[in-house]
C-alpha cells in the first residue's frame, strides 16, 4: 500500500495525474437530481483531481458551467441554497410551461454578468437540441446561461430556447449522460456520472403528466446506453430515493454525490493516474462498437 501511494499521490495525499491524461467529466441530466454532481466534485477536489475538458446535459450543463468557470463545489451549494424552485419553475400547468429565461437569468445572477464560453477557465460543451432541424446541437460558444437554459427545457416543462436560428429543447432527448462529447473534445480519460439511473423505470400512474414524464424518461434512457460506451468510467449516485422536480435535502443528495466517488476511489485514482490510451487503442474501441451496431 505504501509503494501505491508513493506513485500516486504527492505529499499533501493529492492525486499525481499521469502528464499526458486528459481528463473529461461528462454531466449527465436529472432535474434537481442534478445537485448530487455538486458531491461528485466535491470529492474530486478532495482527491485533487481537475478535469481537462467538461461537457455538460440539462442540470449537468449547470453545474458544468459553473465547474468550468472555477466555481469551488462549496460555492455552488452556497449560491444553489439563495434559488427557490418557484423562481425558475413557476408553472405545473402541462398547457403553461415555466419560462426557460427563468433559467438563463438565475446563471446570469450567479456569474454576475452574462458570461461567454470564451471566458470559461475550462473548455465546455452544453448540449441541446434544435426542435426545428431536430438534430442535437453541441454549443461551444455565446452565452452559457442562455445555452445551459436550452439544454434544460424540458418539453411542456419549459418554454424553447431561441439561440441564434435554433430552437433549443432538452438536451437529453438526443444524448442524456454526454460521454461521447467530451471525449470528442479531446479527453483520452472520461468519467461520466449519471445522477437519474432510475430514468426510464416508468409508471403505475393514468394521470396525463406522469404518463408523460415517464414516457419522456423511457426515451431517454435508450441513448444512454449508447453514450456511456465512451465512459472509461461511470458513477451512478444513490439518489433514487429524491426527486427529480421536487427540491429534496441538498446535503444529503451533495452525500450521495461524495459517496458515489469514495466508493469507486481507487478506480478513478488508477484511471487519472495510468498510461492513456494510444491512438490504436482508440480506433479498436471504435471498430469495436460498429461491430456491435450492427
Amino acid at each position: 500500500m505504501g509503494l501505491f501511494k508513493k506513485k500516486t499521490l504527492d505529499e499533501n495525499g493529492k492525486v499525481i495525474k499521469n502528464k499526458n491524461l486528459k481528463l473529461g467529466i461528462a454531466f449527465g441530466g436529472g432535474g434537481l437530481r442534478g445537485i448530487g454532481h455538486i458531491g461528485v466534485l466535491m470529492a474530486l477536489e478532495e482527491l485533487g483531481i481537475e478535469a481537462d475538458y467538461v461537457a455538460g446535459t440539462s442540470a449537468g450543463s449547470m453545474v458544468g458551467g459553473l465547474y468550468a468557470a472555477g466555481y469551488s463545489p462549496k460555492k455552488m451549494v452556497e449560491e444553489l441554497k439563495k434559488l427557490r424552485v418557484k423562481d425558475i419553475r413557476d408553472s405545473h400547468l402541462i398547457w403553461k410551461p415555466s419560462d426557460s429565461s427563468n433559467i438563463e437569468e438565475a446563471m446570469r445572477n450567479i456569474f454576475g454578468k452574462d458570461l461567454l464560453f470564451s471566458e470559461l477557465k475550462t473548455p465546455l460543451t452544453i448540449v441541446a437540441v434544435d426542435i426545428r432541424s431536430g438534430k442535437q446541437v453541441n454549443i461551444t460558444s455565446g452565452s452559457v446561461a442562455k445555452a445551459s437554459s436550452g439544454s434544460c427545457a424540458v418539453p411542456g416543462v419549459f418554454t424553447p430556447v431561441v439561440y441564434e436560428d435554433m430552437h433549443l429543447v432538452d438536451g437529453g432527448l438526443t444524448c442524456t449522460v454526454p460521454a461521447d462529447v467530451v471525449r470528442k473534445m479531446g479527453a483520452n480519460a472520461v468519467l461520466a456520472i449519471e445522477v437519474n439511473r432510475a430514468r426510464g423505470s416508468g409508471t403505475d400512474s393514468l394521470k396525463l403528466i406522469d404518463v408523460l414524464k415517464s414516457s419522456l424518461g423511457i426515451i431517454m434512457q435508450a441513448n444512454v446506453k449508447n453514450t456511456l460506451e465512451y465512459a472509461d468510467l461511470v458513477l451512478k449516485p444513490d439518489l433514487e430515493s429524491f426527486s427529480s422536480s421536487k427540491l429534496g435535502d441538498i446535503d444529503a443528495m451533495v452525500k450521495a454525490g461524495y459517496d458515489a466517488v469514495m466508493q469507486n476511489k481507487e478506480r478513478i485514482i488508477k484511471l487519472v493516474t495510468k498510461k492513456p490510451k494510444r491512438k490504436a487503442d482508440k480506433l479498436w474501441f471504435k471498430l469495436n462498437r460498429v461491430r456491435r451496431e450492427y
